[in-house]
C-alpha cells in the first residue's frame, strides 16, 4: 500500500467524520432519542451482519441467510428499538414490515453492493484497501453512536445493547489498518485504488444522506403543541411579533445560540418591529414587501465562516395603511428610535437622506433595515436604501451624488467602468449604509446582472481583490444550473464593499443567486447547495432549514431565497436568506430532471484557502 493511498483514505474519512449525517449524530441539542430514529431503516444491516462478514473474510456466502436466532445481533437489536419506541413487533407482519419496508429499502440495496464488491474483488491490494475503506467508515460510524448511546444511557439508565454487541464485532475484525504493509504499485493501479476509495465513500454517503433524511421528515410530521390542523390558520392568528420570534428561537436554536444571544436577537427584532407587530398578521399582507416573494416584511439569513455562525434579519417598517411614502417615514421614525435606545449614529444617513426619499411610485421600498448578531455578541444595524427612488433613469446619477457626498467618489468609476459594463442590462439594485461609530466608514452596492451568463458574472467578480479563476463560474453553475444566460425574474447580483479610506476598489466581493428561481424545490435547493459547501456548513444549514419549514421541503419553493459567497481574508463565507412564508408558499417546479441530479463542481475545492487552491 503506498503513502498516497493511505494519505488519501485519511483525508476521505476526515471529510466523512463532519459529513451532515454524523454531525448531526454528534449534536447534544438533539435528544438522544431523536439521534436514533434512523435505526429501523438499518434492520437488513444489522441481519445480514452475518453474510457481510463472510464477505468480507472472502468466503463463499450460505444458499440460505442466517435465522433471526442464529444472528447475534438481532436479538438486541429488537430490545433497543422497543425500548427507544421505535418499532413494536406484534406479529410476523411487523417484522416483515421492519425487513422489507420501502425505508430499508435503500439499505436492503447498499448491503448487496458491498458484498458484491468483496466478492468478486481478486486483486489483493484493492481488497485490502477495500477492507481498509469498509473498517474506517465503520470505525467513524460506531464512534459516533456510541457518543449517542452514552448520552442515552445516562440519561435513562437503560442500555443500548446492540451498539455494545456490533462493537465487540468490529473489534475481533480480521484486518486491522495498523496491521497494513506498505508497497509499491503501479500508477495506473493507484488511480484503480484511489477510484475504488472514492465509490465506498459515495456508496456510504448515499446511505448517510437517507438516513438523516428520514430523521428530518419524522421532525416534520411533528405538530406543535395546540397547534391548529391548517398551518395557514395558526400563522394568520400569530402577530408579526409572535411568529417573527418563534422563528427567530427556531433558526438560534438550530445553530446553537445560547439563550442570552437568542433572546438579543428576538429583542431587536421586537424593537425594530415595534409598533406594528403587534398586528395579526392575517391571510394576504396589505403591503406587497419585496423582501420575500410571498410579501412577509421580514426576512431571516444565515452567514457561515467559522465555527459559529451568524444571523440576522431584514425588516421593513410598516403602519396599518403601508405605503410607498409611509414606509419610509415610519423608517426614518426607527431611525430615531435606535438612535435613542442604541446609539446608533445617523450622521451618514443625514448626508444622502435627500437623495433617496422616494418619488417614483414604481419603486419596490424606499427604507429597509438591517440586523446582523457578530460572534463576539456586537449588534450591527445596516440600511438598505433604493437606487431607483426616483426613477431607473435617475439611479446612476443618484448614486455617483450620495457616494461623492460620502467620500467615496473614486468607487463610483469602478462601478460604472468595470462592474456595469454592459449597459441597461447592468443596474443599480440596492444602496447598503453601515450606520456605525467607526472612524472608517463603509457602504455596499448592489449590482443586478440581468441576463447575465456564468462568464458575465465570472468577469465582474475577477475584478474583486481575492479572486480565483473558475470559482464563480462553479458557484453559478452548482447553484443556477448550466444555463449560458441567467433570465429568470430574480437576476443574479454582485455587491461590491467599500471603505472610506481606500475607495478606488472595493474590499470585497459577493456574488448573491436567486436560488429559488432555479431549484425545483427547497429540497433540490438543499442538494444544489450541498455540492459547493463542506459538510460541517451544510449540517448547519440542513439544521436552520429544518427547523424553520413549516411544510415538507419537496412541497414548495422560496424558503431558500438567495445563496451568496464571496471571499475574504483567504476563505469563503456563504451566507442564506430565508423566508418565513408567513403569507403562502410558492408551488415547487417541475423538471425532467433526475430527482437527485447535482452539477459538478471542477475539483470539489471551491471552498478551501487560496492557499490550498493554487497549490492544487
Amino acid at each position: 500500500m503506498t503513502t498516497r493511498v493511505l494519505e488519501y483514505l485519511k483525508e476521505q474519512q476526515q471529510a466523512f467524520a463532519v459529513s451532515p449525517f454524523l454531525t448531526f449524530l454528534r449534536d447534544s441539542s438533539f435528544a438522544p432519542q431523536d439521534r436514533l430514529r434512523f435505526l429501523p431503516c438499518v434492520a437488513p444491516l444489522v441481519m445480514g451482519s452475518g453474510e457481510l462478514a463472510r464477505s468480507l473474510r472472502g468466503e463463499e456466502l450460505p444458499e440460505e441467510q442466517l435465522s433471526p436466532a442464529e444472528n447475534p445481533h438481532w436479538a438486541p437489536f429488537l430490545k433497543d428499538l422497543q425500548s427507544l419506541d421505535l418499532h413494536s413487533l406484534a406479529n410476523l407482519n411487523s417484522m416483515l414490515q421492519l425487513l422489507w419496508g420501502e425505508d430499508c429499502g435503500l439499505v436492503r440495496e447498499t448491503l448487496h453492493d458491498v458484498m458484491s464488491l468483496a466478492l468478486i474483488e481478486t486483486d489483493s491490494a484493492r481488497r485490502r484497501v477495500l477492507l481498509l475503506t469498509l473498517e474506517t467508515v465503520g470505525a467513524e460510524c460506531l464512534a459516533a453512536l456510541e457518543q449517542v448511546a452514552r448520552e442515552f444511557e445516562a440519561s435513562t439508565r437503560k442500555q443500548i445493547s446492540s451498539i455494545r454487541s456490533l462493537r465487540a464485532a468490529f473489534d475481533l475484525r480480521p484486518w486491522r489498518a495498523a496491521d497494513v504493509e506498505l508497497e509499491a504499485v503501479s500508477p495506473e493501479l493507484e488511480q484503480e485504488i484511489l477510484a475504488s476509495i472514492d465509490e465506498v465513500f459515495a456508496i456510504v454517503g448515499h446511505v448517510a444522506d437517507h438516513l438523516l433524511d428520514y430523521v428530518m421528515r419524522w421532525f416534520q410530521c411533528q405538530e406543535k403543541p395546540l397547534r391548529p390542523p391548517s398551518v395557514s390558520d395558526w400563522i394568520a392568528e400569530q402577530t408579526f411579533l409572535e411568529f417573527g420570534n418563534s422563528r427567530i428561537e427556531a433558526l438560534c436554536r438550530a445553530c446553537g445560540f445560547t439563550s442570552a444571544d437568542t433572546q438579543k436577537v428576538q429583542r431587536y427584532f421586537t424593537f425594530m418591529a415595534s409598533p406594528w407587530g403587534t398586528r395579526r398578521i392575517g391571510e394576504s399582507s396589505p403591503w406587497k414587501s419585496d423582501i420575500t416573494d410571498d410579501h412577509t416584511p421580514f426576512e431571516l439569513s444565515l452567514a457561515l465562516e467559522a465555527d459559529r455562525p451568524e444571523i440576522r434579519f431584514l425588516i421593513e417598517a410598516q403602519n396599518s395603511a403601508t405605503t410607498l411614502q409611509s414606509s419610509w417615514d415610519d423608517g426614518l421614525a426607527l431611525n430615531q428610535r435606535l438612535n435613542q435606545e442604541f446609539g446608533v449614529p445617523l450622521e451618514r444617513f443625514e448626508q444622502v437622506k435627500d437623495l433617496f426619499e422616494p418619488r417614483n411610485p414604481q419603486a419596490r421600498f424606499s427604507l429597509w433595515h438591517a440586523f446582523c448578531l457578530k460572534p463576539d455578541g456586537r449588534a450591527e444595524i445596516k440600511l438598505y436604501l433604493n437606487p431607483q427612488a426616483r426613477g431607473p433613469e435617475h439611479a446612476n446619477a443618484l448614486v455617483k451624488e450620495a457616494l461623492a457626498r460620502l467620500g467615496f467618489a473614486n468607487a463610483w468609476r469602478f462601478l460604472s467602468e468595470v462592474v456595469m459594463r454592459r449597459g441597461a442590462k447592468d443596474y443599480l439594485h440596492y444602496f447598503s449604509l453601515d450606520l456605525s461609530g467607526q472612524k472608517v466608514s463603509r457602504v455596499k452596492i448592489y449590482i443586478a446582472h440581468r441576463d447575465a451568463g456564468p462568464a458575465d458574472l465570472e468577469y465582474a467578480m475577477s475584478q474583486a481583490k481575492e479572486y480565483l479563476p473558475g470559482e464563480v463560474q462553479a458557484f453559478c453553475r452548482a447553484i443556477q444550473g448550466e444555463d449560458e444566460c441567467y433570465s429568470a425574474p430574480r437576476s443574479t447580483e454582485t455587491c461590491w464593499a467599500f471603505t472610506s479610506d481606500d475607495d478606488a476598489r472595493p474590499y470585497s466581493a459577493t456574488m448573491h443567486c436567486p436560488i429559488r428561481c432555479y431549484a425545483d424545490n427547497d429540497r433540490d435547493a438543499l442538494r444544489r447547495i450541498r455540492t459547493v459547501l463542506d459538510p460541517k456548513s451544510h449540517a448547519v444549514l440542513d439544521r436552520a432549514v429544518w427547523a424553520l419549514a413549516n411544510r415538507p421541503l419537496d412541497a414548495g419553493v422560496g424558503l431558500i431565497q438567495w445563496a451568496s459567497m464571496r471571499r475574504e481574508d483567504g476563505h469563503v463565507r456563504t451566507t442564506f436568506y430565508l423566508a418565513t412564508e408567513a403569507y403562502g408558499v410558492l408551488a415547487p417546479r417541475e423538471s425532467a430532471a433526475p430527482a437527485f441530479f447535482l452539477p459538478e463542481v471542477p475539483d470539489a475545492t471551491i471552498f478551501q484557502p487560496a492557499k490550498q487552491l493554487s497549490a492544487a
